[in-house]
């Protein structure tokens, strides 16, 4: 169900160029599943107008938090603010990844802050599931952001774009060859990013992808986030934001 709570902030930490982690204690509104995201009102009034769209990064108890990065004047005007400010959320909305078995193998790949709902796929399942996580930035960024992908992956693989972290590099340069090897491949990041490690999969089926779309109602009435699928547009926000890899089209 639905819920419109508000949230006090915890913290609203800058954690590398641009992004920021943001900590929010409100109401436990009770099971939230990796994938599923938030729409945040930034002000109280109209300016700006528009909620945001989240992904939950972890969830712990009554505190949510999120990963966020400076891309426009809504985000621009979160990140100034201060703790014990309040935000209205708006939550659980989308669908969520699919139900992993216990010992699975899982090919776990991020880019930026699309690793947010895959953090949290992690936390879920923690010492459950096998997996192997590889994330890639385009610079440095404060350990807090990838250290529970360390914690309870297997394998752990990070990259950056500039050699501040990591791997110099994409990291698609870094993932398996045999991607056969793993029963899911679970993916969030750049629709590029995603448009490349498709093609790298054989078994499409297998594959589950997490969009990024601008959003205006999270809810499909204003048709904003349509992206393409096999048989018809998708709505990232009602359909989405997690969908099987036989589901997209990518631009070719």
């Amino acid at each position: 169900m639905v819920k419109d709570i508000v949230g006090e902030i915890v913290f609203n930490k800058k954690v590398g160029n641009n992004i920021y982690i943001l900590s929010l204690e409100a109401e436990d509104v009770g099971e939230i599943y990796p994938g599923q995201f938030a729409m945040l009102r930034i002000e109280n009034g109209y300016d700006p107008f528009l909620r945001r769209p989240m992904s939950l990064f972890k969830k712990i108890g009554n505190k949510y938090y999120f990963l966020y990065q400076v891309v426009g004047r809504g985000t621009e005007i979160l990140s100034r603010k201060r703790e014990g400010e309040e935000i209205s959320i708006l939550l659980p909305l989308g669908n969520s990844f699919p139900k992993l078995k216990e010992r699975e193998n899982v090919l776990i790949v991020g880019g930026g802050v699309g690793i947010a709902p895959l953090n949290f796929l992690v936390n879920f399942y923690k010492d459950q599931v096998n997996f192997y996580t590889f994330i890639g930035f385009s610079s440095f960024v404060l350990e807090e952001v990838y250290v529970d992908f360390k914690n309870y992956s297997r394998e752990f693989v990070i990259s950056s774009e500039d050699s501040s972290l990591g791997y110099k590099g994409k990291i698609l340069d870094f993932i398996p060859e045999n991607l056969d090897n793993f029963e899911k491949i679970i993916s969030c990041g750049p629709s590029k990013m995603l448009e490349i490690l498709m093609k790298k999969v054989k078994d499409k089926e297998k594959v589950y992808l997490s969009l990024e779309e601008r959003m205006g109602c999270g809810f499909g009435i204003c048709l904003s986030c349509a992206v393409r699928g096999k048989n018809r547009l998708l709505h990232v926000c009602k359909d989405g934001p997690v969908f099987c890899g036989t589901e997209v089209v990518f631009n070719e």
